[in-house]
């Protein structure tokens, strides 16, 4: 199979990035109210970038990734944390190589927009069973950190170890596209 991660920059990447996470909002595991969803969803689009991701047989989004930089609580003047707000893909497309690749893409996406990106950070809820594995390997990063906050789990770790592990895990050259 072979992939594309686009990012978003034209009205209709926008359009298409909005319309297939509103279509799986209920399968993104947020435990909110469909307008704090929403916000999480649109986010990207005004403070950060959004990537799409297609299979190129059939042509079709199978995923999609969203971030800003910098964070509410200082009015996103703190560019050097970037927030991811939206990682999905498709289940028939989950526990394959394609995350480790959108994750290269999703890495080579935070650093085109501020090369002085220092921190990554997300928040998912606690009860991600199926993905403890996953967030791990975030948690064997250099100085990653994990904090329970109520029902949601906050994980912040360095850009340039996350760098560094993704260079270390993909034998691809890191860049967008393919």
């Amino acid at each position: 199979m072979s992939f594309e991660f686009r990012p978003c920059e034209l009205e209709m990447d926008y359009e298409a990035y909005m319309k297939f996470l509103l279509r799986y909002q209920e399968e993104l595991n947020l435990p909110y109210s469909f307008a704090m969803k929403l916000s999480f969803i649109g986010s990207p689009l005004l403070f950060g970038k959004a990537m799409l991701i297609f299979n190129d047989d059939p042509y079709e989004i199978v995923g999609a990734a969203g971030f800003v930089y910098g964070t509410g609580a200082n009015n996103y003047e703190d560019r050097h944390v970037c927030q991811i707000e939206i990682a999905f893909l498709r289940k028939e497309y989950r526990g394959t190589l394609l995350f480790q690749r959108g994750l290269q893409a999703l890495t080579a996406l935070m650093k085109s927009g501020e090369p002085a990106i220092e921190q990554v950070q997300f928040w998912v809820s606690a009860d991600q069973e199926g993905l403890g594995r996953l967030f791990s390997k975030f948690l064997d990063l250099p100085d990653s950190t994990q904090q329970a906050v109520n029902q949601l789990s906050f994980y912040r770790f360095s850009f340039h170890e996350l760098e560094a592990y993704v260079r270390k895990i993909s034998k691809l050259p890191v860049g967008l596209g393919e």
